[in-house]
């Protein structure tokens, strides 16, 4: 007589079912938690590099229309803001950037002057305004940072967007050689109005050139 052992299946217990659900559960939470956190990682590097962007961008176009500062092209020597003592003008409180360059030879609009000033937009928020005229003969600084006279002010970022906290713009002399020239600095903070942990601080340098 042949004996045939039999294996009993034994089903899974209900405690065997719990703890693979709760296994199962904190599985799924952290791999929830580490895509919500790569997420919201992802998102601030996003906002981080369209501020970066803009800010850059806009540094590089001051510098690069500022080198024009102080050109003339009809007569002799350095165009200046009215009441400015150096081609790019600088000054706090306001904080401003300003100058000046000949445009065309002769006429209403011959020269071009432009203005970069730190201004309050609404509450605490603050922006960065840009003031483009031409005329015929250099205005005073105060004229060309008026927004209305013979022109209006901009504002150079969106201020729902990008909240300008800090501008300001400084001169200082270099010595080379026989000719003296000037460096102005200008440093820019500034960060996203919805997202004030996004922020940064960028600068650039401009040197004057001399049209004598």
């Amino acid at each position: 007589m042949v004996t045939q052992l039999v294996k009993k299946q034994k089903g899974a217990s209900l405690i065997e079912f719990m703890i693979a659900s709760v296994i199962g559960v904190i599985a799924i939470g952290i791999i929830g938690s580490l895509f919500i956190s790569s997420q919201r990682t992802a998102s601030k590097r996003g906002q981080e590099l369209l501020l970066l962007q803009n800010m850059a961008g806009t540094l590089q176009q001051i510098k690069e229309d500022a080198q024009r500062a102080g050109y003339d092209g009809v007569d002799t020597g350095s165009l200046k803001l009215s009441g400015a003592t150096d081609t790019i003008h600088v000054q706090s409180s306001p904080d401003m950037l300003g100058y000046i360059y000949r445009i065309a030879p002769s006429g209403v609009a011959s020269l071009r002057s432009v203005v970069y000033r730190h201004a309050p937009v609404s509450g605490s928020a603050s922006s960065l305004k840009i003031c483009e005229k031409t005329q015929s003969s250099p205005m005073l600084v105060a004229s060309a940072a008026d927004s209305g006279y013979k022109g209006v002010c901009f504002s150079v970022f969106d201020p729902k967007q990008i909240d300008v906290t800090a501008f300001s713009a400084v001169t200082h002399s270099v010595a080379g050689g026989k000719v003296s020239s000037a460096v102005t600095t200008v440093s820019m903070t500034a960060q996203l109005t919805n997202n004030v942990s996004v922020n940064r601080t960028m600068s650039v340098e401009i040197k004057h050139r001399n049209w004598q």
